[in-house]
């Protein structure tokens, strides 16, 4: 068995992207649809597979048993977003940064 503790857990990244954007862990996790919690969810898959390069069906396990293409959507937008936005791009690279930064504390 593979004992390794992995550093960054999917629990800290959904907890970092929701905080950032004022909604709760369980509205990441949930089927709610508005826009502030659609945005937080995209970005938070984004998050989970840049840092831990989960499978996709892992990933999409830990949003509350969501399909792969799910997953592949939500990657897909965000990295389609980080070329237009600016503000995103900066957002998502400034989460990654602390999260990754804090994994190693």
């Amino acid at each position: 068995t593979d004992d390794q503790p992995i550093p960054i857990t999917v629990e800290k990244i959904i907890a970092e992207v929701a905080n950032v954007y004022g909604v709760s862990p369980d509205d990441i996790r949930s089927n709610k649809r508005s826009s502030q919690i659609s945005n937080a969810r995209k970005v938070a898959i984004y998050v989970v597979r840049e840092i831990t390069q989960m499978p996709l069906a892992s990933i999409g396990m830990e949003f509350g048993g969501r399909d792969h293409s799910t997953i592949v959507y939500a990657v897909n937008s965000i990295s389609q977003s980080i070329h237009k936005d600016s503000n995103l791009k900066e957002l998502v690279e400034t989460l990654i940064k602390n999260i990754r930064e804090r994994g190693k504390n």
